[in-house]
């Protein structure tokens, strides 16, 4: 899509995919506290600020009580979305132009880093929409393997095995207008998904 944008127009366009892919992931994080919530676990009440938030999720993750192969994967995902969301705070809060002189070269006119290529935002962009789907995967997967969830949720173990895997990072990209996970081996709760 960048290159059917006029040059002038790219770097602003995907500081954009950035913003809103982060606002997307913030929103799944979200849905992992109201999970966490629903399962009464001692959350407190959701902070507003995404940094807080993961603080937030992160303590609740690591009590005693959560299944040890569930909280390593949701930690993981958590620690990955965090460290990506950083990212997305040091373009977001710079000032930033596509070199004159090399299109695929971005610079920061507040600082004296040097210049950065446009694929690294790009990839910025891209590791915050697959860190949306693999919360999203976290929530989904979360009633099943610390309560909390309705008595028909509509999930089938098939299903719920696939968001383990979109959860660990395996999503396929040959289903047009889906998101699955690949086939493969995913951790399940004690006795299964149903």
């Amino acid at each position: 899509m960048l290159d059917d944008l006029d040059h002038a127009y790219r770097l602003s366009y995907l500081i954009g995919e950035i913003v809103r892919n982060d606002v997307w992931a913030e929103s799944e994080m979200r849905s992992v506290w109201r999970a966490l919530h629903d399962a009464h676990l001692p959350v407190g009440e959701m902070q507003r600020n995404f940094g807080y938030l993961v603080k937030q999720v992160r303590t609740a993750l690591r009590l005693p009580s959560i299944p040890h192969d569930f909280q390593v994967l949701a930690l993981e995902v958590i620690e990955a979305t965090h460290a990506v969301h950083q990212m997305r705070n040091t373009v977001a809060h710079d000032l930033l132009i596509q070199d004159h002189f090399d299109s695929n070269l971005v610079r920061s006119m507040r600082t004296s880093a040097p210049p950065r290529p446009f694929a690294e935002l790009q990839a910025i962009s891209a590791d915050l929409m697959t860190m949306a789907w693999r919360l999203r995967g976290i929530w989904v997967i979360a009633p099943s393997w610390i309560g909390g969830a309705s008595e028909d949720d509509g999930n089938t173990r098939e299903s719920l095995l696939s968001w383990t895997r979109v959860a660990m990072g395996h999503i396929r990209d040959d289903v047009p207008n889906a998101i699955l996970g690949t086939p493969g081996d995913a951790p399940e709760p004690p006795g299964g998904y149903r």
